[in-house]
């Protein structure tokens, strides 16, 4: 099986060498765990490092903060980037959810070559649906017939063991890694864990997810104090 890298260091090893190529994958959590940066830096280090075209569809975050955060960690060529086309920011304003979202998609993944795709947030965009359930698996299985490696995130319900608020993302996306706050000791830390992987063996468990000046990396699990 063809295998992407996720271009974040520490990751892959977790996945068995990286992203089955044209998987899709739901990145979970509560606000503050890190996904957006996850997501961005997904796209960014495919297009820098791997040569692949990245879209970033944004229903919550407006694309000019995303490109903020991207220059905080050094990836001040994502404008470059975008100019050139390798690098996509779709807009989405919340009172326009109804619309054929992939329609846009699967014009803009096929004009310019797009391998990757992040989706922020899917929770966001089913808001706007009667049948979650019907829509959820709609929309994630007309993203994956595009063959493309796509990245849906999604909030995970505060104070709840539960992964998802819909409760059904998690059963029809490829891969579900899940991302956790842990306040100890007046030190924030954060963890990722591979609940599933299609396709190939995984690492289970928590293992430390850190910010670094050049954005996120993977650590092996350290006790908390």
């Amino acid at each position: 099986m063809e295998r992407i890298k996720s271009g974040v260091p520490g990751f892959d090893s977790l996945v068995n060498g990286g992203f089955p190529r044209s998987h899709s994958i739901l990145l979970c959590g509560a606000p503050g765990t890190g996904k957006t940066i996850f997501a961005l830096q997904f796209l960014y280090k495919g297009v820098k490092e791997f040569g692949e075209n990245g879209l970033y569809v944004s229903i919550e975050e407006d694309p000019s903060k995303l490109k903020t955060y991207a220059k905080e960690f050094g990836w001040a060529d994502i404008e470059e980037f975008e100019k050139s086309k390798k690098m996509i920011f779709l807009r989405v304003p919340p009172s326009e959810r109804k619309f054929d979202i992939v329609e846009q998609v699967r014009e803009i993944v096929q004009r310019h070559d797009i391998k990757r795709i992040v989706v922020d947030s899917l929770s966001a965009i089913y808001l706007a649906f009667e049948d979650i359930t019907q829509f959820v698996y709609s929309f994630v299985n007309l993203i994956e017939a595009l063959n493309v490696t796509s990245l849906f995130i999604t909030d995970s319900p505060p104070g709840s063991t539960l992964l998802t608020k819909d409760g059904v993302s998690e059963f029809v996306c490829d891969g579900v890694i899940h991302l956790q706050l842990h306040d100890v000791s007046k030190t924030v830390n954060r963890t990722i864990s591979i609940k599933k992987m299609r396709g190939t063996s995984i690492i289970p468990g928590m293992n430390m997810l850190k910010f670094t000046e050049s954005g996120l990396e993977v650590e092996e699990y350290k006790a908390f104090y």
